[in-house]
């Protein structure tokens, strides 16, 4: 019973990360990124849609951590990538791009010229992105995306107090705010105490714990959170520069014991 359950878990999580993936296909060489389209992600933005062509599948569960889908995720993935920056109105000439290894900006009135849009809508965004240019860039890309805002955490919610995964953040933060070190170091996962107990012996870890004081929130609170298996996702509000923030810890399980492998502010 128990392998089969395990075994119907694997595949249920495979499914969901097929229906999960994007209605896209095709190719992209521009501005020195070139790949296969494996995945894409349109999401809204301040001044309209982007949508962004992947050579991998979009991280949904990082994305969950903060629970919205942005440029920062697609960025996040550290992967080659071109984003098409369209208007409210449907308007676009610019694209974002990266190589995996550097990238920036770029206008140009051919990108105009190759994006045929089929569908814009508050919701959903198709098309196709076919250029072909004299400097050798050229993208022959179709397209038909759901708008998103909004990445659905997985898992359960954790307990009133957040259980261990709570416990574990709060320890976290609490050797900050008591500017002790050592309790620091017990809170990181096994693999980073060693370089920072390293950092510790060469003089460098006091001006880098300062650092991290300063940019840390103080008198935190939990607030819940989810668990998914041997990561926990830990939502909690503090103070900084006098001011009510938000964040998410991002808590791992290894060898049956809570670590903090990082934090995000909302």
């Amino acid at each position: 019973m128990r392998i089969a359950k395990a075994a119907g878990m694997t595949l249920a999580a495979v499914l969901a990360a097929t229906a999960a993936r994007a209605d896209v296909k095709g190719k992209v060489s521009l501005k020195g990124a070139s790949f296969t389209v494996a995945d894409a992600v349109a999401y809204k933005a301040d001044d309209g849609v982007e949508v962004a062509f992947l050579p991998a599948a979009f991280d949904r569960k990082a994305a969950a951590r903060d629970s919205k889908i942005d440029s920062f995720d697609v960025m996040r993935m550290g992967t080659a990538h071109v984003t098409l920056r369209i208007d409210a109105d449907g308007s676009f000439s610019c694209i974002d791009y990266s190589t995996g290894q550097g990238g920036g900006s770029s206008c140009n009135s051919d990108y105009t010229k190759a994006l045929k849009l089929t569908a814009r809508t508050a919701d959903r965004v198709a098309g196709t992105f076919r250029l072909k240019a004299d400097g050798g860039d050229t993208t022959d890309v179709t397209f038909d995306l759901k708008v998103e805002s909004v990445a659905a955490r997985t898992g359960t919610a954790l307990p009133a107090g957040g259980g261990e995964p709570g416990r574990a953040a709060l320890a976290h933060f609490a050797a900050i705010e008591k500017n002790d070190m050592n309790a620091l170091i017990a809170t990181a996962p096994p693999e980073e105490q060693e370089m920072m107990r390293a950092s510790v012996k060469s003089g460098e870890a006091k001006e880098m714990f300062q650092m991290m004081r300063a940019m840390t929130p103080r008198k935190i609170k939990l607030l819940g959170g989810t668990v998914d298996g041997d990561e926990a996702l830990v939502d909690f509000e503090g103070v900084a520069d006098g001011k009510p923030v938000k964040g998410v810890a991002t808590v791992v399980r290894l060898g049956g014991k809570w670590y903090l492998k990082g934090t995000s502010m909302q």
